[in-house]
């Protein structure tokens, strides 16, 4: 029975450990410097690409109805004419995730890349 105790703390130990090492891990790369950039679609179509490292400023981006607040490593949907509103509700996107206006067919996603040279800069 004793035997058995000492196994079940060993891996309960063990998981623990893995587990603490996945979210640091994720957490790194979320924190490195670099690659943060925003990508705008319209219909499908890029429209825009954004490195969000490379901001200094704010300034906004006005898309058919929407109004996109861009700001040194974040951006997000200022405003809508849309009637429900769920795209500026959406929040900050920082390092992952998708902003998605679907009356206005518009959409934000942040991409990983390493090396964007394409990338524009306001």
């Amino acid at each position: 029975m004793h035997l058995q105790k000492s196994s079940h703390k060993f891996w309960a130990i063990l998981f623990s450990m893995l587990a603490l090492l996945c979210v640091g891990v994720i957490a790194l790369m979320h924190l490195l410097p670099g690659g943060h950039t925003a990508v705008i679609y319209k219909d499908g179509e890029e429209i825009e690409r954004i490195s969000l490292d490379a901001v200094t400023q704010s300034y906004t981006i006005s898309l058919d109805g929407n109004i996109i607040l861009v700001e040194p490593g974040r951006i997000r949907m200022q405003a809508a004419n849309c009637p429900d509103k769920l795209c500026v509700h959406q929040g900050v996107l920082t390092a992952q995730g998708r902003i998605v206006c679907l009356p206005n067919r518009v959409i934000i996603e942040m991409v990983r890349e390493k090396d964007a040279p394409d990338a524009k800069v306001g």
